[in-house]
């Protein structure tokens, strides 16, 4: 894979992340980004994939809290509680998400060449990371249940995971199958 179609795998990765979850909140969709200047051309393109990808997360989660805080219908007693342990959340599970990223570069990196070595290395990573993110979620459902009744428990965890859906789906839609 050359560095213009991994470029271009990796800008359509950031650019599915960023509009997955815009349906949920149509009323905020963000601006198109600018076009680069005339005559400018990215210094290092691993890095500028890093800091794109950096920048859609943070949109992400901008949207995600959004959506979140429209489907939670939480008292003012609960949104005290719920709100800091949610962020303690979801910085847990951005470490995880910094695993992916990092996965997917070293994926469109490898794509060309892919021998069964890396084949393996990078599903075992993958497997991890599945069981990262699932060690993170029933180590925060006790947390919840503290705070929240458990149908609002529930109704979190449901709204987080068809969220994640989302983003996965669009992910699978547009990373290549290996060779």
């Amino acid at each position: 894979m050359s560095k213009a179609t991994r470029w271009t795998i990796m800008l359509s990765v950031g650019f599915v992340l960023a509009v997955s979850t815009a349906g949920w909140l149509s009323a905020q969709q963000p601006a198109p980004p600018a076009a680069p200047p005339a005559g400018s051309s990215p210094a290092q393109p691993d890095e500028d994939i890093t800091s794109d990808i950096a920048l859609t997360r943070a949109s992400i989660q901008l949207r995600r809290q959004a959506i979140i805080t429209s489907v939670m219908d939480l008292s003012e007693k609960e949104a005290t509680a719920f709100w800091p342990l949610y962020r303690d959340y979801r910085m847990e599970m951005a470490k995880v998400g910094d695993r992916v990223s990092t996965l997917l570069v070293q994926y469109s990196e490898q794509y060309d060449a892919l021998t069964d070595a890396q084949a393996v290395k990078l599903m075992n990573d993958w497997l991890d990371i599945e069981k990262a993110k699932t060690s993170v979620k029933s180590k925060f459902v006790s947390r919840f249940r503290k705070i929240l009744p458990a149908r609002k428990v529930m109704r979190f965890f449901q709204a987080d995971n068809k969220l994640d859906a989302v983003v996965s789906a669009q992910l699978a839609s547009i990373v290549p199958l290996a060779r």
